[in-house]
This record gives structure tokens, sequence and C-alpha cells, in this order.
């Protein structure tokens, strides 16, 4: 898109998002966000599919049409939607899209999270009765900075690295290099710049905030005490409400769908 403003290589990519959007203190275009990327990640849109127009998704989603072209830009900067002028917004193809220079992973929000609860629970467990000292102090300064810094919702970006230098952090005491790779690999938010975003919606309140801290802390506590039952299980919860909360939409809400191409 012509006029879109280009961060550097070893910038987070969500600076590239215009202003008016990074300021945005409710940030209402997420939820449009987070329901067309659950069609996606569900199999309603596929590459090629065209998404309603936007006043379709503006009722859809209950929200306005400046909001849902808010979210198309967003979609649209990151490669998940191409816009064509007179025709509409399509789906793209993800597994050609590139982010710069950037290794990431071909997969959508919703694969990573299933991708984190396969894997998680486990390294959790393993981690059990391993940490040591200074292990413990890291842990429980990021708990306690992402306490300090829950009041800070704009910042959700900043909040969100610090929930996921917990679990890279945790996985590094799980006695296996290669379990700490990948589990780095699934949490880092620059290979995973929609992740990121798709997360701001579950992040923007206190209390959602708090729920994370309190779950964070529940894990290093089973894991401190050596419980590995309990520490998996843990790990499990604490990613399953991010689940819900990310996809769990109401059934009864009807999913966005593609649409039939326009016939002149």
């Amino acid at each position: 898109m012509s006029g879109m403003p280009h961060e550097r290589e070893d910038e987070p990519l969500i600076a590239a998002l215009p202003p008016s959007i990074q300021r945005g203190s409710s940030r209402r275009y997420l939820t449009v966000v987070a329901r067309v990327l659950t069609a996606i990640g569900s199999g309603n849109l596929s590459t090629g599919d065209r998404l309603p127009n936007e006043r379709a998704l503006a009722e859809m989603c209950g929200t306005s049409r400046p909001t849902v072209r808010d979210a198309l830009l967003v979609l649209e900067l990151f490669g998940v939607v191409e816009v064509r002028p007179g025709s509409g917004c399509y789906v793209a193809d993800w597994n050609t899209r590139q982010f710069h220079s950037l290794a990431t992973l071909d997969a959508t929000p919703r694969e990573l999270l299933d991708a984190r609860l396969s894997l998680e629970p486990t390294v959790a467990g393993m981690s059990a009765g391993r940490l040591d000292r200074t292990g413990h102090r890291r842990l429980t300064t990021l708990i306690d900075e992402s306490v300090m810094d829950k009041t800070q919702v704009d910042n959700f970006e900043g909040y969100f690295r610090i929930s996921q230098d917990f679990h890279a952090t945790l996985a590094e005491y799980c006695g296996n290099p290669f379990l700490v790779t990948m589990t780095r690999q699934l949490v880092d938010v620059v290979s995973h710049p929609l992740w990121t975003i798709l997360n701001g919606v579950s992040l923007q309140s206190a209390e959602s905030r708090d729920a994370q801290a309190v779950e964070h802390r529940a894990i290093l506590d089973a894991v401190v005490d050596g419980d590995a039952e309990a520490a998996s299980a843990a790990m499990h919860d604490h990613l399953q409400r991010l689940a819900h909360d990310l996809f769990g939409l109401d059934a009864t809400t009807p999913g966005i769908v593609r649409q039939r191409p326009r016939t002149r």
C-alpha cells in the first residue's frame, strides 16, 4: 500500500502500524482482526477467498466501518489480505508471504497456539525440580514486572514481551536443548507479528492481565515444588484459557465466510 511507513529490519514490526492505530486506546480494530484470523484458522476463509465488504464486516463485528478499515489496513500491512481495487479484499497466500528477512513460521496464530498447547505443558513438567535460585529469581521478576506494567493498557506489545519472556525462560530449565529452541521459536514475538497483534484482544483489560499473572505464579510454584504433574496441568490451563479468550467466539455468533465474486 503506497504511503505506508516501513520499519527497519531490527525494529518490531508492530512499529510499522500507522500512528493513528498505534495510539488507539480501545483498539476496537483488534476485534475485527481476531474475527478474520479466526475465520482463516477455522477454514471458513482460505487463500483467494473474498472477505465481506466493509459494511457487512462492521455489522458482523458490531463496530463501525472506519474501525473495519483500520483492521483491514493492519491485515494488509502484515500480508494476511490483499486489496484489489474495484473488486474487494481477499485472503492472501500465507505460504508465500515473507516478513522482510525475518525467519518466520508459515502458521496462523491458531496453529501456533495449538502447537504451544502440545509442547509447553510437557516442557513445564520437565522443568519441575530443575529450577535454580537464579532461574527462580528471573521468573519471579518477570511476573512482578507484568503486574507493575498491567495498568499500561495501551502498551500491550511491551506487556506481551514480558509474558513471552516468562515462557522462554522457563523452558531453559527443561533439560532438553532441542525443546528449549522449539519453545523459543514458538513464543518469539518478532517472528510472529500477527500473534502479537491478536494478543492485544486478550490483554487489553487489567482483569486479563491479573489472570495471566496468577496463572504464571501457579506454574512457577509447581515447578519450584518439583511437582511435574501440577506444573504441566497449570501450563495447560493457562494456554487453554488463552485459547478461549482468543478463539472461543460464541457458537451462536455467525463466523466470517468467503463471499461470492462480484458479477458485472
